[in-house]
């Protein structure tokens, strides 16, 4: 296995410092990924911070620090709660 594990490394080393596969790379990076990212992250964003906004709440509510416990539970309900609606 270490054999194998050895060539794998080398192939990728040569491929990175292959000029055409690393022009090719940015090119995928700039037209597909980078674009896909920016996408998905404006759609996600907004759940996000409901998300954090809601464990805030959560955490002012149950008093997370002196209480984790009632915190955790608070948590689980939520997720269990999320999960039987979908």
């Amino acid at each position: 296995m270490a054999i194998i594990s050895r060539l794998f490394v080398s192939a990728a080393a040569r491929l990175a410092r292959d000029p055409r596969v690393r022009e090719k790379a940015t090119e995928v990076f700039h037209t597909q990924v980078k674009p896909r990212a920016a996408e998905t992250w404006q759609k996600t964003k907004p759940k996000l911070e409901a998300t954090r906004d809601e464990l805030a709440d959560m955490a002012r509510k149950t008093d997370a620090r002196n209480n984790p416990g009632a915190f955790a539970a608070a948590v689980k309900k939520r997720y269990l709660d999320r999960n039987d609606k979908e």
